[in-house]
């Protein structure tokens, strides 16, 4: 029997829709299972192509169309939900009139930090909850569902190993250090420029990636060291950057989101050694991949790069581990056998009502949606005082989570995108002051920062200038 397997998303862009991409097509190679997509939002062209090469069908826009929406609940073995904050998606899951399904849930974030975090009760809404890395079985939502025994499983977020260009190996002798991937405070550590200065590597350091490229620079002026670092922005070639890197310099914010990182697979395929501060989700990666260098600390991250710099031994060794990684790792190929594994094991079930258990109201507005998605941390207080009509106090500027001042990623701003709601318009405008420049360091009244019509603020949307530190000291 083939099982038809919904993936209904908010959309498929990014690292969501590359690791789909892979997961389908290696299902299609295991045969068994017909795959189909839905798209709350609209279905970017990207996604439409290569879905259409792989023959699965896209339906997009059901967050307006009901019809469609409820036929594709009904014409599915199983519904494949993907799941990450975002409005339309917290919006459908509130919803008590939909049709009976079958429905497994992956998390594509750590769940660990708002506006990103599980909300309470996500482990009651599917038939089964499965996390994309080991480190979200520690966030703080899952505490009670873990211990009164609910079963939750795991399945790394993995596009498997990608085939790598040969690499270009340099004349010059001076081992190539690079960052490639999201260059924004919400995932690059905020002190990255300081972090590489105190290594003191003999070459200039490449950065890849956006959207703040320019902060970036601006923060390695104000370093004095502009020329130490070579600063591309968004590039189209990856792979051929990763294989002209000998170390692969990875400092994240210890409160990013991210499960998966298919970068540093990328570049263990490359040969460019993973020097990664982060968090227990990078850890657990690195273990089961046996090779890259895991650091605790700023002082430690900067020792372990300019090692791998400076001492060619060293190198050689963390490369050949590298290239062990790649030869023997399965990844996609296990991740596609749980997931079969999982569909069968769901099929058992007859198909069933789900909401999520906080939902007191059959219709709730839209800022009843944020604030059930961010219960249990620190912003839920905060969001219900600025609805009450308060202020940000100066107590409040230096807490706030970067992803609240973000135009996505589940922030207040996200949601007015999509419903119109006095309350999430009083958070948003309360708000929109602390996403001008500098609103770290001073409270923004001070700085002549005002809104733009619309709530918008002049400076880089989802952050401030000071989102990277250039201070050497």
């Amino acid at each position: 029997m083939t099982i038809r397997v919904l993936h209904l998303a908010p959309h498929f862009g990014g690292g969501v829709g590359t690791v789909l991409r892979a997961l389908i097509a290696e299902s299609q190679r295991q045969g068994g299972h017909a795959h189909r997509l839905a798209c709350l939002e609209a279905a970017a062209e990207p996604t439409r192509a290569w879905a259409g090469a792989l023959g699965v069908q896209v339906i997009d826009r059901l967050h307006w169309d009901d019809t469609v929406l409820r036929a594709a609940l009904g014409e599915t073995d199983l519904v494949h939900l993907h799941w990450w904050h975002h409005p339309l998606l917290n919006a459908l899951m509130h919803r008590s009139d939909l049709p009976l399904f079958r429905c497994v849930l992956w998390t594509h974030v750590n769940g660990h930090h708002p506006p990103q975090n599980f909300p309470l009760g996500i482990a009651d809404y599917p038939d089964l909850l499965v996390l994309a890395t080991p480190w979200s079985l520690k966030a703080p939502a899952l505490v009670e569902p873990i211990a009164r025994g609910t079963d939750i499983r795991v399945v790394r977020s993995s596009a498997g190993i990608p085939s790598m260009p040969l690499r270009a190996d340099g004349l010059d002798g001076v081992t190539r250090v690079g960052y490639v991937g999201t260059v924004d405070p919400i995932k690059m550590h905020p002190d990255f420029v300081r972090l590489c200065l105190e290594a003191d590597l003999p070459g200039r350091i490449v950065v890849a990636g956006g959207p703040g490229q320019e902060a970036l620079r601006a923060a390695a002026r104000a370093a004095g060291a502009e020329d130490r670092f070579e600063i591309l922005g968004p590039i189209d070639d990856v792979p051929s950057l990763m294989s002209r890197l000998d170390v692969f310099a990875y400092p994240l914010s210890p409160h990013h989101y991210g499960t998966g990182e298919q970068v540093l697979l990328e570049a263990v395929a490359a040969g460019a050694a993973p020097v990664v501060l982060g968090t227990d989700n990078e850890r657990s990666l690195l273990e089961h991949l046996s090779c890259g260098i895991m650091t605790e600390s700023g002082a430690a991250f900067a020792h372990a790069l300019r090692q791998l710099a400076t001492d060619p031994a060293r190198l050689s060794i963390e490369r050949a581990r590298c290239a062990t990684a790649a030869t023997t790792f399965s990844g996609l190929r296990e991740t596609t056998a749980d997931w079969h594994g999982i569909y069968s094991e769901t099929m058992a079930r007859a198909p069933a009502g789900h909401r999520m258990p906080d939902s007191r109201r059959h219709d709730p507005n839209p800022h009843e949606l944020l604030l059930a998605a961010c219960q249990g941390t620190e912003l839920a207080p905060l969001y219900a005082r600025l609805i009450a009509g308060d202020e940000l106090g100066r107590e409040d500027w230096g807490s706030l989570p970067w992803g609240c001042l973000s135009d996505t990623r589940g922030s207040c701003f996200h949601y007015c995108a999509f419903f119109d709601d006095p309350a999430l318009e009083r958070i948003a405008g309360a708000l929109a002051p602390a996403r001008c420049a500098d609103a770290r360091s001073d409270p923004p009244t001070r700085l002549g920062c005002q809104p733009r019509s619309g709530g918008a603020v002049d400076g880089p949307p989802g952050r401030s200038a000071a989102a990277f530190r250039g201070q050497t000291t």
